[in-house]
């Protein structure tokens, strides 16, 4: 089955990402643009992918050569918010991407808002596009607490504050708690997700929403002990039905705060169960394309943390995994570390700094496999999804991998 995918990583409030950014408003959008080179993870041969530059050449072949990526590749530049928008804007894009979605059976997003919803128009595949109005009530915490209400799941404690009057609800919940998780309404990939465990921290968290004023709802949870945390990936076909495409156990560092992810094996039964109940009423309303979401499990009770109506960084990985159990016989592990280097950073040197031997080879199931090159040009960070066939194996790796870079 040949897809297209277009994979302009944004989001629908991305403007606050950038408030404590050491980088210049114009190169975190163009670091943004970047970031869709890992969707290449996600590619086979004769896939078509549009990013906003062409990724290095013998990245790109060290891909190919383990039957990842594709060489159909559509470059679409610009100086708008985020790609989407350079793409619409751009008639040559356009008519490639329209003439390529004549023998594509699916088109694949990293996000659904109003942007991917006028190409999904344009090309013929708006049946394959959730609407931006679902996308965004589907990424809210106001709408899983409908949600678990509807469905009768039990919930995480939760009390809203409105940003203006964020301060006087926040030290009720610290004195009672001790301990507070804040989260923005809307997911932002983290941009809204803060731990608060005394004066200073709530003084501090106080400045940051003060700053991202076009988020106003949050929402304040003491922050739980968990004892495990998924993140399960769903397929959404429109209408019809949906299929577990994989899933990550989120890394925790402090409460539920996330700091990576890392994948094998199946999420516990109660976990799935959980999910499995929320993904079927998200396909009844309307759901497309790819949906995360976040279940946790604490002091023996089972429950859904956030809804991510849009791709995250573990999908690569995950699309990977699947491509790795296809072939490979055995248990395979993953774990999607994120890595300082100096910026300017090519595959060339990652390559020289690791060896041959430590780089991904989907044969024996192991190795690294780095994301978007692209983006550490500008940032200095690189994920990279290390892959091993045992939990001895596995720290022997990524022990190998930091002490290299």
């Amino acid at each position: 089955m040949k897809t297209l995918w277009i994979p302009a990583v944004h989001l629908p409030h991305g403007k606050e990402l950038f408030k404590n950014s050491s980088f210049r408003p114009k190169v975190n959008k163009r670091i943004l643009k970047c970031y869709g080179e890992r969707s290449l993870l996600q590619c086979r041969p004769g896939d078509v992918i549009v990013l906003a530059n062409m990724p290095q050449e013998d990245y790109l072949r060290f891909l190919l050569d383990r039957g990842i990526g594709t060489e159909k590749i559509i470059v679409c530049g610009g100086e708008h918010d985020n790609l989407a928008q350079d793409i619409l804007a751009d008639d040559t894009a356009m008519a490639r991407i329209t003439e390529e979605a004549k023998n594509a059976e699916a088109v694949r997003f990293y996000i659904h808002l109003e942007e991917e919803y006028e190409i999904a128009r344009r090309i013929g595949f708006e049946e394959q596009s959730m609407h931006p109005a679902l996308t965004r009530t589907f990424n809210t915490l106001y709408f899983l607490e409908r949600l678990e209400e509807d469905l009768g799941i039990p919930h995480i404690e939760r009390i809203q504050a409105r940003s203006s009057r964020f301060y006087a609800t926040a030290a009720f919940m610290l004195e009672k708690h001790g301990a507070v998780f804040v989260r923005g309404n809307e997911s932002c990939g983290g941009s809204q997700a803060y731990v608060m465990k005394n004066e200073s921290d709530l003084k501090e968290v106080e400045k940051q929403i003060f700053r991202n004023s076009r988020i106003t709802r949050y929402y304040l949870s003491p922050l739980l002990d968990v004892s495990e945390s998924w993140n399960v990936q769903y397929e959404f076909i429109k209408g019809k039905n949906f299929s577990l495409t994989g899933a990550s156990r989120q890394i925790l560092n402090g409460g539920y705060a996330h700091t990576g992810n890392s994948g094998g094996g199946n999420p516990p039964p109660g976990l799935m169960e959980c999910a499995d109940k929320c993904g079927r009423r998200l396909m009844e309303m309307g759901a497309a394309d790819t949906v995360g979401i976040d279940i946790v499990s604490s002091g023996g009770g089972v429950f859904p943390a956030e809804i991510n109506a849009r791709q995250n960084t573990s999908s690569p990985a995950i699309s990977a995994y699947r491509m790795l159990k296809e072939k490979t016989r055995g248990e395979i592990l993953f774990e999607i570390i994120k890595l300082a280097v100096p910026r300017g950073t090519t595959f060339a040197d990652f390559r020289k700094a690791l060896g041959e031997d430590m780089l991904f080879d989907p044969d024996s199931g192991r190795g690294v496999l780095p994301y978007h090159f692209d983006a550490c040009i500008l940032t200095g960070n690189l994920d990279a999804a290390v892959f091993a066939r045992s939990k001895e194996e596995m720290e022997s790796a990524v022990n190998s991998l930091e002490k290299a870079i």
